[in-house]
């Protein structure tokens, strides 16, 4: 990730606590294993900026960016790898699935140091115009020979209560062993495009590859890969303190 867009979003999408925050008074959600995070931006435009500086990263590999053209990448992204038609009216286009998911992905690489196992862009299809169907993010940790897999997804809404009841209202399909096998062995046929060469996780679906009938889930038990799965809700703040906001 360029330096500039790293330091952007670092000062823009601020931490505030976890919860639960006993001196707040304000509890964890019940679905979670894990605290909760609780973060705050200020400033509209530098969200805007964010998701507009992070379309190049979000839409390619690493490997593909390295000496490139910047202007250019993000002009083909805007072609080739998302869903966007700069003729539609501004309701339509803030209503564009990736706007959440870029704010996702620059999240989970900057704050959670979670890079993406395979960039967005490969699940786009120009000829239909649509993005494959699956989670909003596949992202990877492996860390002293262990492996994290984040596989997430966002919801960006007018208002709170919008993007929990759309989280809420597939979470169970979302997590189940079936949806999950379907996922993850779908991404055996992007493996070559992984940023994963010579780790661990690489040896792991080249076995998968090799074993269209394996489970994941008992693959998952055998490599103690740990799965999680990230919701981001973001919203417009109204009149309520943020405190509030958050209970």
């Amino acid at each position: 990730m360029r330096t500039e867009l790293l330091q952007l979003i670092t000062k823009s999408i601020i931490f505030q606590y976890d919860l639960p925050h006993n001196e707040k008074g304000i509890q964890k959600t019940i679905f979670s294993t894990e605290n909760d995070k609780c973060y705050m931006s200020e400033n509209m435009n530098d969200i805007a900026n964010i998701i507009y500086n992070s379309l190049v990263e979000y839409s390619f590999n690493e490997f593909e960016i390295s000496d490139k053209d910047y202007e250019s990448l993000h002009t083909v992204a805007l072609k080739t790898k998302l869903k966007y038609n700069e003729s539609q009216p501004e309701e339509v286009k803030t209503k564009y699935g990736f706007l959440g998911e870029v704010l996702l992905y620059a999240i989970l690489y900057v704050h959670f140091k979670s890079k993406p196992l395979l960039s967005r862009g490969y699940f786009y299809n120009p000829l239909e115009d649509s993005e494959t169907k699956g989670y909003d993010s596949y992202h990877l940790i492996e860390n002293n020979g262990e492996v994290e897999l984040w596989f997430g997804e966002a919801k960006f809404h007018k208002d709170h209560t919008g993007g929990i009841n759309d989280a809420l209202k597939n979470i169970e399909k979302a997590i189940s062993d079936d949806y999950l096998n379907k996922n993850f062995l779908a991404l055996t046929n992007q493996k070559n495009n992984f940023n994963i060469k010579g780790s661990k996780i690489e040896n792991i679906l080249n076995e998968w590859a090799n074993n269209p009938t394996i489970n994941i889930i008992d693959e998952v038990k055998k490599h103690k890969i740990k799965l999680i799965y990230p919701i981001l809700l973001v919203y417009e703040s109204n009149s309520e303190d943020y405190d509030s906001a958050i209970k």
